[in-house]
């Protein structure tokens, strides 16, 4: 009976594999083709291939065998007989872990859209949907007196201005709306301006509150804020509104000689800095000289303290190692350390230090509901891996001096640290959100930085502050200024000082100074040319397009390519057909270049080119990162399918490096890194490494190399006061899911 029964079960798969293979073509694949222009040629669509050949969404080889389906046959699945084009998707089948949000950006339509013309998937999307979309229909929305439609390019800064309400009261009064994109489409509340956001005993979440820094600002454990507030156990969002409330027998008493200090600002004539200003966006309340510990995370005991007078040179990890206390026990015992570690000033500490090995590694880790610590394996992997890459840096650290690391932006230390002044800052100017952002990206670099034991203090300086000379008086010989993003047309003061300091330059385009300058990023000009080289070594037939007659980079690309053709388009974008035609090479690779940052013109251009792809071998290039258009303009199916080649300082791929940065970012500031704050990780720890070296930091600039999450140094001396990055990245668009990073010609 067994063998009677799988004799059956043979028959019907070879039935069905008989069946299945009079509905497939074996194409073999020529050189130059893509998957692109197999699906044109059999009619077809790509989403058909990927699923009779997996991994072809990746890349195919030239003598392989494509598997194609039959057009003509009528057994075709829904979810192969898909059509996806610019202004239409028909019979698309949803697959298993879609969201609405994904298929929103990945169609390049507004959630709305999407919904009203499907309105099955309003309650729920279900694997094996069938969604049919026309870009052209507008979206049909009913608004309210007291609503607001999202419309392209607004943000909800720009909304709040423009009805007069605070950012806060706007997000509040759609938190539970909102996402991580505002979306096209979406319709938001608008409060009364007069409207309170919250009231006596709660409290309204701002951008880059963590839950562990508002236990720590309202003295409670997380296990109690979570208890109060179950809305936040899965996720902490800005808008949220906190019940903070404390019961009578949990109050403490303030000790009055620990009032927070006001901030000692720079002083008016020489600018000399003398004060270190705090980096950290926690507030705390000052707790009494004996404390029970509560919290799940520290210990039980009761412990009596003595006053204790901070001696010269000691650090915040020296001083927590003393007490037998983790970073994190110690700054809530005495919270004025997170202002910083000044000589002189008296904190407590603990009369008989517990015995306890102190973690060489401290992190700042959020507690789960099982107080178990979520981050610390991957956290450990991170700190080995980095160490591996950049062997020559970790093995000569030298702990025992201390450095000075000085920060100049338009923020002070107190408008850092103050939730309030911070808001006041963003509100003045959208634009400071990268210099936030950057800082935050800081923040993680320096806790690095400190749980290997490296000694350095922080000055914030602000640049309203400082006049037409910068004067830094340092008690140390090793120090660095970190100047990022400074403003078009600002200066930097003339910067003195009594000891040796190194001038970060983070795309703040300094010009050569009595001072050493490292520009931390690749120029623009370093950028194009090592991309036009990479260009230059494949033989290819090279078209230059732009709506100029003379186009802002031909100068560079005829030096390096003298016989690059250029090809002029119409304002909108537009090719006049016998100009493309004439321009290609059928018998050639050939490389197409936009030089212009018009979307108009970066979309109309390519939809002209891919409709060339079933005749010809075409690519896309562009030798500068800031023409690719902003995220949501374009859908990046259009990069995948002419296989985009651009240069970045930053490295995209998908690593477990940097999954692993921005996973620990995001627990933090429930935000994904942007670009600014990945800048502030790498940059910040790789000059705090420098500066820890047993050596100068600019023999380190010449000897050493470095790598860490997301950027790569390798400094290459261009004047005798000039340092320049020459180390990025030049990637290409090469499947479904992501990039690859393509070798470059040496």
């Amino acid at each position: 009976m067994g063998k009677f029964f799988t004799l059956i079960i043979l028959l019907i798969l070879s039935s069905n594999l008989i069946t299945a293979q009079d509905s497939i073509i074996e194409h073999p694949i020529e050189k130059g083709e893509s998957v692109y222009s197999i699906s044109k040629k059999y009619g077809v669509t790509m989403e058909a291939i990927f699923e009779l050949n997996p991994g072809s969404e990746d890349v195919i080889y030239a003598g392989n065998t494509l598997r194609v389906p039959n057009s003509s046959n009528s057994n075709t699945s829904s979810s192969s007989s898909a059509v996806i084009t610019d202004t239409k998707i028909q019979n698309y089948k949803v697959k298993r872990g879609e969201t609405k949000s994904g298929l929103s950006r990945r169609f390049g339509v507004s959630i709305a859209q999407l919904e009203q013309q499907n309105p099955h998937i309003i309650s729920m999307l279900q694997a094996g949907h069938i969604i049919n979309i026309d870009k052209t229909l507008q979206v049909k929305q009913t608004v309210n007196e007291g609503e607001h439609l999202v419309v392209k390019g607004e943000t909800l800064w720009g909304i709040s201005k423009r009805y007069g309400v605070s950012l806060d009261q706007l997000i509040n009064a759609n938190a539970d709306n909102l996402s991580e994109y505002l979306q096209i489409g979406q319709i938001l509340r608008i409060p009364d301006k007069n409207e309170k956001v919250t009231t006596e005993g709660e409290y309204l979440v701002k951008r880059g509150d963590t839950k562990f820094s508002l236990a720590k600002r309202f003295n409670m454990s997380i296990a109690e804020l979570e208890e109060k507030n179950p809305h936040i156990v899965k996720m902490l969002m800005a808008g949220h509104v906190l019940d903070i409330s404390k019961s009578d027998d949990s109050l403490v008493t303030v000790d009055p000689e620990q009032e927070e200090e006001e901030e000692v600002e720079v002083a008016e004539g020489n600018n000399t800095l003398e004060e270190t200003t705090p980096i950290e966006n926690e507030e705390t309340t000052p707790v009494e000289e004996t404390v029970t510990e509560t919290d799940t995370t520290s210990t039980t005991e009761t412990k009596a303290y003595k006053n204790y007078v901070i001696e010269p040179q000691e650090t915040l990890y020296g001083l927590s190692k003393k007490a037998g206390m983790t970073i994190e026990e110690f700054t809530e015992l005495n919270p004025k350390l997170l202002d910083g570690v000044i000589a002189g000033d008296i904190i407590k500490m603990p009369i008989n230090p517990t015995e306890e090995t102190v973690d060489s590694n401290p992190e700042i880790v959020e507690t789960t509901d099982n107080n178990t610590n979520t981050e610390t394996d991957t956290n450990t992997t991170t700190e080995t891996e980095l160490k591996n890459r950049n062997e020559a840096l970790y093995t000569n650290l030298d702990t025992s001096g201390t450095s000075g690391l000085y920060f100049y932006t338009p923020f002070s230390g107190k408008e850092l640290s103050s939730p309030e002044l911070r808001e006041k800052m963003l509100n003045k100017n959208v634009d400071n959100y990268k210099y936030l952002d950057f800082f935050q990206g800081a923040q993680i670099a320096i806790d690095s930085a400190l749980s290997l034991s490296i000694n350095f203090d922080i000055t914030v300086i602000k640049e309203s502050n400082i006049n037409s000379q910068l004067e830094i008086e340092s008690s140390y010989t090793k120090n660095a200024l970190l100047v990022p993003f400074l403003k078009q047309g600002a200066t930097l003061p003339k910067i003195t000082s009594n000891q040796s300091i190194a001038i970060i330059d983070i795309e703040s385009n300094l010009p050569s100074t009595d001072n050493k300058i490292y520009k931390s990023i690749p120029s623009e000009n370093f950028q194009k040319t090592e991309t036009l080289n990479y260009i230059a070594n494949k033989n290819a037939n090279v078209i230059v397009v732009s709506e100029l007659d003379e186009p802002t980079n031909k100068t560079l690309i005829l030096n390096k390519i003298p016989e690059a053709k250029f090809l002029k388009v119409d304002n909108a974008g537009f090719f006049k057909e016998q100009d493309l035609q004439e321009a290609l090479d059928k018998n050639k690779l050939n490389f197409v270049t936009l030089d212009s940052k018009k979307t108009i013109l970066f979309l109309n251009s390519t939809t002209s080119l891919m409709s060339k792809l079933s005749e010809y071998n075409i690519q896309l290039a562009l030798i500068d990162s800031s023409l690719i258009p902003e995220e949501n303009e374009v859908s990046d199916m259009r990069y995948r399918v002419l296989k985009l080649v651009f240069p970045t300082a930053i490295d995209q791929k998908n690593t477990k490096l940097t999954s692993d940065f921005e996973t620990k970012y995001e627990s933090l500031f429930e935000i994904k890194p942007s670009r600014y704050a990945i800048l502030g990780y790498n940059i910040t720890l790789d000059v705090l490494l420098r500066l820890s070296q047993n050596q100068d930091f600019e023999n380190t600039i010449n000897e050493i190399k470095s790598e860490h999450s997301h950027v790569k140094f390798d400094y290459k001396k261009t004047s005798n006061t000039l340092y320049s990055n020459s180390s990025l990245f030049l990637m290409q668009y090469d499947s479904n899911n992501g990039m690859i990073e393509l070798e470059k010609d040496k």
